[in-house]
């Protein structure tokens, strides 16, 4: 009974983590996103999120011109179903951002290093 118990732990340990990985969302893809920036609106935003064997790298746009075309996101951490990064505006001030994602949505905020604050909310396209 002891080596059978024995030989099926390597089996639940196999299980327990395939059944995490296979949990961890998959946030690669393309995602349209709105907040509203303060005296100017609202704005839709464009992530580009691309997985690779280091993690996540990705893009960002905007509709209102606060970031330049393409601008790569930086600093990109995925914890369970929670994302964090950075990118700069067009002025050079560095935005954070942290959402958390729930299937094909994410929700969270942004902050400006001035102390202003947004919602944003983004659906995979």
């Amino acid at each position: 009974m002891k080596y059978r118990f024995l030989l099926t732990l390597p089996c639940l340990a196999f299980i327990l983590f395939s059944t995490a990985a296979a949990s961890a969302p998959d946030l690669a893809g393309t995602w349209i996103g709105k907040t509203e920036v303060p005296d100017q609106g609202t704005d839709e935003v464009t992530l580009v999120l691309k997985k690779d064997e280091k993690g996540y790298t990705g893009t960002v746009v905007d509709t209102l011109g606060l970031i330049a075309k393409d601008t790569e996101i930086m600093d990109v951490t995925v914890e369970g179903n929670e994302i964090s990064f950075r990118f700069p505006l067009t002025d050079g001030a560095m935005i954070s951002v942290k959402m958390t994602v729930d299937g094909n949505k994410m929700a969270g905020a942004w902050v400006h290093p001035e102390g202003d604050t947004g919602v944003l909310s983004f659906e995979k396209k």
